[in-house]
């Protein structure tokens, strides 16, 4: 699940950030941010690289999503 989505473009290259919560099922992993540098080509918008941070406490995660999950 992804949230508070920001996203630069220039041409052909673009950069998306992005909050992000990781679920095994139901169950929360973990959370963090991705970065993404995407290039665009005649078939479309490309993710060449991509980083992200991990933590598993300190999540301020949307109650919308976190209702997604509960059992």
């Amino acid at each position: 699940e992804i949230w508070n989505t920001k996203v630069l473009i220039d041409g052909d290259f673009a950069e998306l950030w992005c909050d992000y919560a990781f679920y095994l099922g139901t169950k929360f992993s973990h959370c963090g941010v991705d970065a993404l540098h995407l290039y665009r080509d005649a078939g479309g918008w490309k993710i060449f690289h991509l980083a992200d941070t991990r933590r598993k406490s300190g999540c301020v995660i949307p109650e919308t999503i976190q209702k997604k999950y509960a059992n």
